[in-house]
Formats: structure tokens, sequence, C-alpha cells
């Protein structure tokens, strides 16, 4: 243990920890600013009155046919925020139209509509294929949100909205720590020495393995940490419960979840996606021993990734980059798209099933990592009896 401390040390100096907190702040006030800019220019106050404001009309508001009739009355009858949230899921739901345009039985269908829309959306989905039986299974969830509760969290919004952006980022800067364990610095050259004993290789490779998933871990941890906090500030923390169909953005998911459980689902598909990079990363240094060698081939397989994630292809995503950071920090498809994987007659998630096979992959690199290992250990023994 004494020597995987040693190992984590020499990840994270202190000129390392202090750029790496200087890229959290630098990140994490960038986009809280960005986030208040929006309320400011696109609803004409300062955000601090939005949000006063829409603290105090939201508690116990919810969508329904009552709420539109009341809006269509007076415009500010819950305040400037509010009304521009539910105009948005308004123009959603009804094909651009605003409210004043909908017919007084178009506002009592609210969410038959909405249960419409999300029928004909999976009909017309050819590539997916939806069998009956799934598509089913997707109108009863669809059903189970027979009402939709419209209280306050504009924190958990804005959090969600700039997160995977920022979790994508933060893997690669941490995954980039990793290089150094395995990586030989061409000015350095004491790695012979230290591995010197056959005892001693093993060790120093476990050691160096452990390092780098727990350094990766708690960077992990602390940088989403100060980064949820930073964000969501001067929105507050209200809303954790509230359920994530009243953001336009998965007014359509079938995922009934709250602003909470979609935050953990993300933290926890981040993590899945730093697992694989740092197994990447230590799978490439043990190959390649260069740092920079190293890091161009892994600053190369992002580049690739990111094109591929823009070129929205549904037999690439399906069955590469569904499983690959770039697209796995890209939350929002796995709320809205609806895709599936038939595994031997098993119908999974998309969430579920690129959650299972990245960590697969990572398990892999991990064994093809450790098999080089012993390889080398056994040369250099044999190079020593040689001798």
């Amino acid at each position: 243990m004494r020597i995987t401390l040693l190992e984590c040390k020499r990840m994270t100096g202190r000129m390392v920890l202090l750029g790496f907190l200087a890229f959290v702040l630098i990140a994490s006030f960038y986009d809280c600013r960005r986030n208040l800019t929006r309320y400011s220019v696109e609803l004409g106050m300062r955000w601090k009155e939005h949000l006063a404001e829409a603290r105090k009309v939201s508690e116990g508001l919810y969508l329904d046919r009552e709420c539109l009739e009341n809006l269509r009355e007076d415009a500010n009858w819950y305040g400037c925020l509010n009304r521009e949230n539910i105009m948005e899921l308004v123009r959603s739901n009804y094909e651009g139209k605003t409210l004043e345009e909908l017919s007084d039985e178009e506002l009592g269908r609210f969410f038959q509509t909405r249960i419409r829309t999300i029928h004909e959306n999976l009909m017309q989905d050819a590539e997916k294929g939806y069998t009956d039986e799934e598509i089913e299974n997707f109108m009863d969830k669809a059903e189970a949100l027979p009402v939709l509760s419209m209280g306050y969290a504009e924190g958990w919004k804005a959090l969600g909205e700039t997160m995977g952006k920022f979790v994508f980022l933060l893997v690669i800067v941490i995954s980039a720590l990793v290089l150094q364990l395995f990586g030989r610095d061409p000015s350095v050259q004491m790695e012979e020495m230290v591995r010197s004993s056959r005892y001693g290789k093993r060790q120093l490779d476990r050691a160096r393995v452990r390092a780098a998933y727990l350094t990766a871990t708690a960077l992990y941890v602390c940088g989403m940490a100060v980064y949820a906090v930073i964000v969501m500030w001067p929105f507050g923390f209200d809303g954790a419960g509230q359920p994530i169909q009243s953001n336009v953005r998965t007014f359509y998911s079938l995922c009934n979840l709250t602003y909470i459980q979609q935050f953990l689902w993300n933290l926890f598909l981040g993590y899945v996606a730093l697992l694989f990079m740092v197994s990447l990363a230590l799978v490439i240094t043990i190959f390649l021993k260069g740092i920079l060698a190293s890091g161009s081939v892994i600053a190369m397989f992002m580049v690739m990734l990111v094109i591929f994630n823009q070129m929205d292809l549904y037999p690439v995503n399906h069955w590469f980059t569904n499983f690959m950071p770039a697209r796995m920090t890209d939350f929002w498809h796995f709320y809205v798209e609806n895709e599936l994987y038939r595994i031997y007659g098993f119908h999974i998630s998309c969430m579920s099933f690129s959650v299972t096979v990245s960590l697969l992959l990572s398990g892999g690199l991990l064994a093809a990592g450790f098999t080089a290992l012993h390889m080398y250990r056994k040369k250099g023994i044999s190079c020593l009896q040689a001798v």
C-alpha cells in the first residue's frame, strides 16, 4: 500500500493539483456565468429577480388545464420564468403553436397530446425497428405521467445543461495524468534500477495500476463536487425531487426520474467513461512506453470519437460509440432516444447495455495490460539469466 501511495503522490504533485484545481474552477465559473447570462438576456430581467419570483410562485404548481387557462388569462400569473418554461413545453407539445392559438379542447388534452406524439415518434423510428410489445411497454411508461409538477428546479436544470461537456473534459484531463505511470521520461533513466527484481517488478506494476484508479476516482469525485456546487449555487438546490419532464429537453422522456436521480446517473455514466479511459491510457503506455507517443495515440482516438459522435450515424452509434466516452458523456440521448439492445430475447435499455459493455471493455484492456507486463517481466528475467 505504501508503494501505491507513493505512486499516487507522483501522479499528483503540488503543481499538478494546482493546475487541476484551476481547470475545475475556471470551467465551473464559466458555465455558471453562461447560465446566469442566459436568464438575463432571454428574459430581459436580472437573474436574481427571475429566480426569487420563480421560487415564490412555483410551490404546488402543476401543469394542467387550470394552469394553462390561468396563464392565458394573465401571462404573468406564475411569474416570468415559469411562464417561459411552460410556454416552451406548450410549443414543443403542439408543434410550435402558442398558448393563445390553442382551443379549449386542446388545453384539456395536453397529456393526451404528449402521449400521441410519443407513439407517433416510436412508430416513425424505423431504424430502431420496435416490435409491438416494445411499443406497448413504452406507452405504459408514457401514460405513467398523468400530471406534471412544475416546481422550482432551475439549479438542477442548469447543472444538467452543461454537465456533459465538463465531464468529458474532466475525463480527458484525468486520463492524461495516468500516462506518466508506465510512460518513460527520456530524461530520467531510473526504471530499470527500480524494477531490478522479479518481486519488485510485480509489486510496482500492481501499485501503479491501483494508483491510477484510486487517483482518478478521487480527482473525479472532487472535481464533480466543486463543479456541481459552483454551477448550482446562484440557483439554489431546490427541486431535486421534480420530474425531469419539466425540462423541455426531456419532456418526451420515458425515463420517469427526478433531477437528483438523473444527476446520479450522469455522475455514474461519467465515472464508467473515466474507468474506460484510465484502462486505455494504462494499456497504451504499457505497450508504447513513451509518454508523448501514448498521448498522441489517445488524442487521435478522442478526436475520432468526437467526429463519430457528431456524424450521428445510427449503426456506428449503436455498435461502437455508445460504449465510448464521448457519447457516454453526451447524456441526453440516454433519456430521450429510447434505444434498445436485443440480446438472446432480452430487451436491454441503451443505458444499461452501454455501462455493461464499457465496463467489460475496461476489464479487457486491464487484462491485456497485465498480460503484457507479465511477458515483459519474464523477458527481463530471461535476459538476466542469460547474462
